[in-house]
């Protein structure tokens, strides 16, 4: 099962990776491999170029427009890229979010999931909606594998798993949650379950308040690499 990033303007994707830095270009720009390069024979040819510094807090400051979008932010901005940020000191092996259009456009486009991420492509993906007619963020969403048990109204008991987890471990928990509020709409295109008569297993897109407050974490990318919480959203 995929969950199909619809193209809009008033809405930025992104995909999550594992990635190896392998040549270093600028302060903020890296060509990196999208798999141990001991896996790959340190083959040039299959690195991909990144400029870090193009990433949601460069299109709030003025510096970009959303079509240059390339990566999401980093944590301290609301995101979760932990490569880098600059070099020569930068993490040089950690995750790495792909803006959807960015990376459906590279020539060298790395499989989405990676092979060794045992789960969903929608536990890899986040969505940003900008607000209408200013350079501001309305709401920050984050790809969850949940299953519907129970629901009242609006009121939905949702079984979720850590993301990059659904397919090889338990789920984190259950909660209540009013998917009205605390979940971007099924008509966008993202989430696929919901209350009523649609499908009650697979992807459900969390608010960044809501995942925060059920202290959600982000996935591990690469998987053995250490956790971290749901960043505070910024506006």
């Amino acid at each position: 099962m995929t969950t199909t990033a619809l193209p809009s303007p008033s809405r930025s994707v992104f995909y999550g990776f594992g990635a190896w830095v392998g040549r270093l270009d600028a302060r903020t720009a890296c060509s990196w491999w999208a798999d141990d390069p001991n896996n790959l024979g340190f083959d040039q040819d299959r690195l991909i170029t990144v400029d870090l510094a193009k990433n949601p807090a460069a299109y709030l400051a003025g510096s970009i427009s959303i079509a240059d979008l390339q990566v999401d932010d980093a944590p301290c901005d609301g995101g979760l890229t932990k490569l880098g940020p600059t070099w020569p000191t930068g993490s040089t092996i950690n995750g790495l979010w792909l803006e959807s259009t960015f990376y459906d456009n590279l020539k060298n486009r790395p499989e989405f999931p990676q092979r060794f991420m045992s789960c969903y492509p929608y536990e890899l993906t986040t969505a940003i909606y900008w607000a209408p007619a200013s350079k501001g963020i309305t709401q920050r969403f984050w790809g969850y594998h949940a299953e519907i048990s129970s629901e009242r109204g609006t009121l939905a008991l949702c079984t979720i798993w850590t993301p990059g987890t659904a397919m090889t471990q338990k789920p984190a928990g259950s909660w209540w949650l009013d998917l009205a509020t605390q979940a971007d709409s099924i008509q966008n295109g993202l989430t696929t379950v919901g209350v009523g008569a649609v499908p009650k297993q697979g992807a459900l897109f969390l608010d960044a308040v809501a995942a925060r407050g059920l202290g959600l974490a982000g996935p591990k990318l690469p998987p053995w690499a250490g956790g971290q919480s749901i960043p505070r959203p910024k506006r």
